[in-house]
């Protein structure tokens, strides 16, 4: 049975999901550099040993998707492809942006919470695959038997915003941000931003969206902040966070610090 779990590390209380079958695993998003890259496997190691008994790289091969071209995102790639990573996948307007924002976003991550980037940011990036809208995981060649997941392309938060559906649940990267407001950088567009979450409301199995940042939410909460973003202008301060709706995590014992259930 494939499973997918969440596993919250700094900084900036990144959510990365590891999507766990009987054959394979996906990690989505990677962290800002080695030493949360770091943790992020080993945590996932360890779920994969307590939930299912088989060890990433030894019984299962493991993938990376990353959601979108942000530091906090993507800093851990070459730090997985050092672990034995050897597919990335990303939309084709990420991949076009990651080398430019590689070097523009580098001095935006916290130097003590990763004190060992390369001086380079160009080793920061790694080979990666395009991920088109509406490929599944199946159609790469990492897929699941028994849960498809698909891929969709929905630009806003930057040009490049990748959302796998899997199930009734969406992983949205920073489409979606619970317990702080909608991030507005140069390289948003609310607009649209908001019209491709009215796009992902129009699948009425979804009912569980699980954000980078913050808690897993439902589709009222992802209505409303819709609304939100079509009514901002460019500045952070503009757009408000939202209450909390309920909880969507699933209770599952002997799960380490920072890890949740969500299928």
């Amino acid at each position: 049975m494939t499973r997918i779990f969440s596993f919250t590390s700094d900084p900036v209380a990144l959510n990365s999901y590891l999507i766990l079958g009987d054959e394979r695993a996906v990690i989505v998003d990677t962290g800002s550099g080695p030493r949360q890259a770091s943790r992020i496997l080993t945590t996932f190691a360890e779920v994969s040993l307590t939930q299912s008994g088989r060890a990433l790289f030894v019984d299962l091969p493991v993938s990376v998707v990353n959601t979108h071209d942000h530091w906090d995102h993507f800093f851990g790639n070459a730090t997985f492809a050092r672990a034995g990573v050897t597919e990335f996948f990303a939309s084709p307007q990420c991949i076009r942006d990651m080398q430019a924002s590689a070097w523009v976003q580098f001095h935006e991550v916290p130097s003590d919470f990763e004190p060992d980037l390369p001086a380079d940011p160009s080793e920061l990036l790694v080979p990666m695959a395009e991920v088109t809208d509406g490929v599944t995981l199946n159609d790469l060649g990492v897929g699941f038997e028994d849960l498809d997941v698909t891929a969709r392309v929905l630009p806003g938060h930057t040009e490049g915003d990748l959302v796998l559906i899997a199930g009734h649940v969406a992983l949205v990267g920073d489409l979606v941000e619970e317990g702080a407001p909608p991030a507005l950088g140069d390289d948003a567009t609310p607009s649209r931003w908001a019209q491709n979450l009215e796009r992902l409301l129009e699948d009425p199995q979804l009912t569980v969206f699980a954000p980078g940042h913050g808690r897993p939410v439902d589709r009222e909460y992802v209505t409303r902040q819709a609304g939100v973003i079509a009514q901002a202008g460019l500045e952070d301060a503009e757009v408000a966070a939202l209450p909390f709706s309920r909880d969507l995590t699933l209770a599952t014992p002997g799960l380490p610090e920072g890890v949740a259930r969500i299928l």
